[in-house]
């Protein structure tokens, strides 16, 4: 075979590789961060993207490239490099496991699979003292290069003990090299790309979902967070509770001290609401001086004591407005729950709020549940 042709032949085999990696990338890292796979437990994530990673390698496989009778080159390097730098070691385990039993699907027991196994273990082992040694830790354009270099030296390794026509051998490694360099960086471009890109649209929507004042969840996040409550208690039979909350008077402590007086109480209140809900309740600042926390998996008599855990804490808590001047802030809770106060889910959010109103109009400071036959005022 002349050397253009090999040139030709080994370009068009590696595009096609490149071609694979680039749009598995594309596809995985946008579903990845809007399934919230980075939501999970590390080893749950680590094994995911594993998995993904051994199958994209396990495809690539599939597209080897023949330069012998049993000698197959490709480019399955790249995605165990991908996750060492991006993600990290246990992950490239999984993809190495994912890719060795893939290679004995494909050819069964045969001398490529048992080189299969030593090219991964090495690839791996070496790849990790690289992204260890070499400018700890980060993915690096130089820290790539050298992960590249390092594998295209165990392929020529292993192709010296499949190849006994060393001038074939040294025609097709120069070509090799430089492919793989440039497929290597241009993967790892694109990965940059994509998880910087997917980084700044998780961090977007989490500012959509946040009041800026406070932290808490805004009344966007509260329309999806409670669809998807009311959804987890019908199918999994599970009592939910809803409080709404006012502060009493703020309107007054508003036009009283200034708007900045104003932010501080909210801010302060907001703190001591995260502080007295569990770690799965959600908080949620609805609009001036109202806000609603949702408790799932909550029976009335918890949210009760809930509530009025919230109540004393907040008229007890001294609410700084200068160095020398404190005031007293107290606020009306209403409590509506599924099903011990509403026969219907889609009653809670009605109830709430006609329960915060009763206790609003029976003086304030109050806990309300929103059945009248099971009030408890405080």
């Amino acid at each position: 075979m002349a050397g253009g042709n090999i040139m030709f032949y080994l370009f068009d085999d590696f595009f096609i590789n490149l071609c694979i990696i680039i749009t598995l990338t594309v596809i995985y890292i946008p579903l990845r961060t809007k399934l919230k796979i980075d939501t999970l437990s590390n080893w749950k994530q680590g094994f995911i993207d594993g998995a993904v990673s051994g199958l994209s390698g396990v495809l690539l496989i599939v597209f080897s490239i023949k330069v012998a009778e049993n000698a197959l080159i490709d480019l399955r390097f790249i995605p165990i490099m991908l996750l060492i730098l991006f993600t990290g070691l246990f992950p490239a385990v999984i993809a190495g496991i994912v890719i060795i039993i893939g290679r004995f699907m494909i050819s069964g027991m045969t001398t490529l699979s048992a080189t299969t196994i030593c090219l991964v273990i090495l690839l791996i082992i070496g790849f990790q003292l690289i992204h260890k040694l070499y400018q700890p830790n980060k993915a690096t354009y130089s820290k790539a290069l050298i992960m590249i270099l390092y594998s295209n030296l165990i392929f020529f390794c292993i192709m010296m003990f499949y190849l006994n026509d060393y001038l074939q051998l040294l025609r097709f490694v120069p070509v090799y090299c430089i492919v793989s360099i440039i497929c290597g960086l241009i993967a790892v471009a694109f990965s940059k790309h994509l998880d910087r890109t997917a980084m700044l649209l998780s961090k977007y929507e989490e500012e959509a979902s946040k009041d800026f004042l406070t932290g808490l969840q805004n009344m966007r996040a509260f329309e999806t967070t409670w669809n998807q409550f009311i959804n987890k208690s019908i199918t999994e039979n599970e009592k939910l509770t809803l409080l709404t909350l006012d502060i009493d008077y703020f309107k007054q402590i508003n036009d009283t001290y200034g708007h900045p007086v104003g932010n501080q109480i909210l801010t302060e209140f907001s703190n001591i609401l995260l502080k007295n809900i569990r770690s799965f309740d959600t908080a949620f600042r609805n609009g001036g001086d109202e806000f609603s926390i949702i408790l799932p998996d909550c029976s009335l008599e918890n949210a009760l004591e809930v509530a009025k855990r919230i109540q004393k804490e907040v008229e007890a808590h001294p609410f700084q407005i200068s160095k020398k001047k404190n005031i007293c802030v107290t606020v009306s809770i209403g409590v509506a729950n599924y099903p011990d106060t509403c026969t219907n889910h889609h009653q809670i959010i009605q109830s709430a709020d006609e329960a915060l109103y009763k206790a609003k109009q029976s003086g304030k400071n109050r806990v309300y549940p929103s059945q009248t036959s099971v009030r408890e005022e405080v």
